[in-house]
Formats: structure tokens, sequence, C-alpha cells
């Protein structure tokens, strides 16, 4: 929240029926003219496709698409089977590092320190700037930082005790825009087909929760971190047109 306690928007679903059916049908409308971007049955603020980019660049994507009836958006999420292995891998990790961490250790690793970037000829700060700090190496972690630490855990995951994932789609009605939904599928990469396919789905199921009844093949999930991944692919994050997660 922020420092002025702005009220929170309330979520989607409680807004009166005839507020939710006019954002549908502007969301309709955006979609007919995205059409020639995304196919026609979705939208997005992403570029989805982006000439030259590597496929482990295309593990996620956030989109919207209308439900059947005429008072519902979808505020989606979609990832690779891959990318949810890597999270929960990282997620994992970072808890088990984190954990390790006193009172004071984790209130160091937390601050922010800044400086003046910019002074006006009056004295006047007029931009900050954050200051660079020079990360800690812990005895606890045999001296290495938090982040190489984080880093050898995760390896470690992935090789002894790799998370078991679930294609699934699951909801969230706590959103302002829409009702959430993240789905994960075990594709190769996130693309249109990918994510019609996706939305085929989830219709057909009734538009709710659910979670496949058997686990994706571990032969279908990495064997390395996503950073080392990514690095063995030749192309700068700076070039994308999504962010990198």
């Amino acid at each position: 929240m922020s420092r002025h306690h702005r009220k929170q928007r309330p979520p989607f679903s409680s807004l009166p029926r005839h507020k939710r059916s006019d954002e549908v049908i502007r969301l309709k409308g955006k979609m007919r003219r995205d059409a020639a971007e995304y196919g026609g049955r979705f939208t997005s603020h992403l570029v989805l496709i982006e000439p030259g980019r590597p496929d482990l660049y295309n593990q996620w994507f956030d989109f919207y698409f209308p439900g059947r009836d005429r008072f519902t958006i979808w505020n989606a999420e979609i990832v690779t089977a891959r990318q949810a292995f890597w999270d929960a891998a990282h997620n994992e990790a970072s808890s088990r590092a984190y954990a390790a961490l006193g009172d004071a250790d984790l209130d160091r690793e937390s601050k922010l320190d800044f400086e003046p970037a910019d002074v006006s000829r009056t004295g006047k700060v007029l931009t900050y700037r954050r200051v660079k700090r020079e990360p800690v190496r812990y005895v606890q972690f045999d001296g290495r930082t938090l982040s190489e630490q984080i880093d050898l855990l995760e390896t470690a995951i992935i090789r002894d005790e790799p998370p078991v994932i679930y294609e699934s789609f699951k909801l969230d009605w706590s959103y302002a825009y829409g009702i959430g939904l993240r789905i994960v599928q075990d594709v190769e990469v996130i693309h249109q087909a990918a994510i019609e396919a996706a939305i085929d789905r989830f219709l057909a199921i009734g538009e709710t929760d659910g979670v496949s009844s058997e686990a994706v093949p571990r032969d279908h999930l990495p064997l390395v971190r996503e950073q080392e991944a990514l690095a063995s692919v030749d192309y700068p994050s700076a070039q994308l047109g999504m962010p990198v997660r």
C-alpha cells in the first residue's frame, strides 16, 4: 500500500454485473483490434512473437480472454512445466538459504542504501541512485554469499530432490481486473497455438481449478538451473520484447 493509504480497488468479481459486462465488451473490442498479432482469441500487453527470440525465452506469457458468459474476464499467466519447475526449485532454495540467516543478517540483506544522484544549484536533491554494496560472505555458507548459496542449493535440489510438477489451472479471485488464472502446461514453448489449446482445455473443464492426475514426466523437465540454461543461449536479455522473469 502507498504511503498515502490509497484505497485498494475491489476485486473484479465483486463489481456489479453491468460493469463487468462493459469490461468484457471493451476486452472483445481490443481482441478484434489485436487479432493480427494474437489471433483473435486473446490479447496481451506483451510481445508474443519476437523475431529471433530463442524458445528458452518463451516459457511464460500474460494474457486476457473472456469467459463463456458476458460477465467474466480471465487475467491469465501461462507457464511451461519447465518454467514451473525452475520457479519451484528456486523458491525452495531461497527459502532454505534465508532460513539459515539470523535476524541481523536478514535486515542487512533487505536493506537498500541510496545516495544523491542529481542535485540542483540550490542544493536540493532531485534524484537518488541505489548504492551498490559488496555482498556479504557468511560463515554458515562456508564463505559464500546469499546469492551463491541459493545457486548451490538450487543445483542440489534439481539433482537430488526435483520438484514434482503437474499441469494445472489455478484461480485467484482477488484480481482488480478480471479473475486471476495461472496455467501450467507441459509444452516446449509458449506461442499462439499453446495458448489457444490451454484456453480450450480450461473452457472444457468448466472454467474452474484443475490439476492433472499424472505428474509431468521427469525427462520433460530441465537438469540445470534457469540461469545456466539461459546462459547457454547467445541472446542478451536486453533484446527481448518482454521481460525476463
